[in-house]
């Protein structure tokens, strides 16, 4: 008897998750799930009775070259200790509210990156030591008031950075993103999980760009102990769970005090999201198989990256990337600002140079405990469906010697909105990302963990797609996908490419607003 797919993997708990959750024509034709409105998750998490700080409202706007920042250019100005103005700008340019809209008689808010459904499920805290106009201690950023809600007294950086990354000790603060599971599943269900990932890596686009504009170092961690950073911050077990970590300005800040001997629970009121919610095991399964319960396993794991032996050889024509002599010089600020998610494309063409400066800002290193300076796990293919000075086809993007791999000749615009779930929109794109790793070699490297990397670094590369796409004027947006169908249609380069997270950019077809500052506190 043939053993099922599953197994190719062999006992490999988040493997199976993700063959679980892959989307086809016939899963999604059987599914029986459908929204209830009522029962919609609140998109804030709102703590009862407890102190809150509120932000500066006039804070600075990181004024560096989009292009610059996302690709992690640290201007060269004097490093200074950053403030609670400097911390205020780079969570709200991470995650702030940038429109406000009425739908019926409810508002309704936009934020600073994009999330799977406009559901937001990804929370930000902060450990921070004593700060100019801050002191030492955890906080719950709070978006809609636009401020910090303090969970602790006291300086527990030693505490994280002993659980954690030792950078993290002479860091003047640590912004932990968590993931709240039903605001998500609510609408996604068990792919869900998936989704934690992808929104908390373009979130950690938006934040390493803003650090970068303001001159800070940001290091993106995702080896920890679990269980204690999720109980430094108090968050419900299997309800929540902390996703990774954003270490800024390591060295900046003062070196913290010793750890505390004990950590004692937090007992907190918090509004619920719903009347009612599902529970899915399989995505605890999965995230709990990919925990780590000491110090040595995270850097037993941390140290666990094994490059590919083989490389993948082209046979297909080469072209080598041609990027824009000249960018545009747009802000940072201006660029998160305009940022949206595109709902409608012209069709029409945008250059190979516009394309090619999106790739190579898109490619950078991420700064991580897990990767090695110059490797990735996430590999770029993408069908090209109107671009000035390349043929119409699919192709490989080959990081190493930045140049294409053509893989496929043909005009594959409706191929492009099928692999996307059949969706219009995804035809319409002058080209259509999907980003991919070979899951084989994630999981010999980083075991079941090493899924929560995968997709996590799909998210910062779609980030990544966004911004600059945004920054050259164009539009984009994500998608979900059919899984299989997309590894078969890049097949035979791609046949061990698992697709992670599907971004489509082109011309935009109307003009949005951009959004304003902190439009929560505009007349109503």
């Amino acid at each position: 008897m043939k053993k099922p797919e599953t197994m190719r993997y062999g006992s490999n708990t988040a493997m199976e998750y993700h063959e679980a959750t892959k989307h086809s024509e016939i899963s999604l034709r059987t599914s029986g799930h459908y929204l209830v409105w009522e029962n919609k998750p609140s998109p804030f998490k709102v703590y009862r009775n407890l102190p809150s700080i509120p932000l500066p409202r006039d804070l600075p706007h990181p004024q560096e070259a989009a292009l610059k920042a996302i690709r992690g250019e640290i201007p060269r100005k004097t490093l200074k200790k950053p403030d609670l103005a400097v911390l205020a700008e780079i969570l709200y340019f991470s995650a702030g509210l940038t429109r406000k809209m009425r739908f019926g008689s409810e508002p309704y808010y936009m934020r600073a990156a994009s999330a799977t459904g406009a559901l937001y499920p990804i929370e930000l805290y902060l450990v921070s030591g004593d700060i100019p106009g801050l002191k030492s201690g955890v906080y719950h950023f709070n978006p809609y008031d636009f401020a910090l809600v303090e969970l602790r007294k006291g300086d527990f950086r030693s505490d994280l950075a002993v659980v954690s990354d030792e950078p993290i000790a002479s860091s003047p603060f640590t912004i932990v993103m968590t993931s709240l599971a039903w605001r998500n599943a609510w609408k996604y269900e068990a792919r869900s999980y998936r989704h934690w990932f992808w929104d908390s890596g373009v979130i950690a686009v938006n934040l390493s760009a803003t650090c970068a504009s303001e001159g800070l170092t940001c290091k993106l961690a995702l080896g920890f102990v679990d269980s204690m950073v999720d109980k430094l911050l108090g968050l419900e077990e299997l309800k929540e769970a902390t996703v990774g970590l954003a270490v800024v300005g390591a060295g900046l800040g003062p070196h913290a005090q010793a750890e505390h001997k004990e950590i004692p629970a937090l007992h907190l009121n918090i509004e619920p999201l719903s009347k009612e919610e599902a529970d899915y095991p399989i995505i605890w399964d999965a995230h709990k198989a990919g925990e780590l319960v000491n110090q040595s396993e995270v850097e037993k794991w941390r140290q666990g990256f094994k490059p590919r032996l083989e490389r993948l050889i082209p046979v297909g024509p080469v072209v080598p990337l041609h990027p824009l002599k000249e960018e545009p010089s747009t802000p940072l600020a201006e660029v998160i600002l305009r940022r949206g998610s595109s709902r409608r494309f012209a069709q029409q063409p945008i250059s190979f140079e516009a394309l090619s400066t999106v790739l190579q800002a898109s490619s950078v290193p991420v700064p991580s405990d897990f990767l090695p300076e110059d490797e990735s796990l996430i590999d770029f293919y993408f069908i090209a469906n109107d671009i000035d000075g390349l043929p119409s086809g699919s192709y490989y993007y080959d990081q190493e010697t930045e140049s294409l791999e053509q893989l496929k000749l043909g005009k594959f615009r409706s191929i492009s909105g099928y692999l996307s779930l059949g969706q219009p929109l995804f035809s319409q794109v002058s080209v259509m990302f999907f980003l991919t790793t070979d899951l084989n070699h994630v999981s010999e490297s980083f075991g079941n963990r090493g899924y929560r990397a995968a997709q996590f670094e799909a998210g910062v590369r779609a980030g990544k797609l966004y911004l600059s796409s945004y920054a050259l004027g164009l539009g984009a947006s994500g998608s979900t996908f059919y899984d299989d169908a997309v590894t078969e249609f890049f097949s035979p380069h791609g046949e061990h490419a698992s697709p992670m997270i599907a971004v489509g950019v082109g011309v935009p077809g109307y003009k949005a607003r951009p959004g304003t500052i902190l439009p929560q506190f505009a007349t109503r």
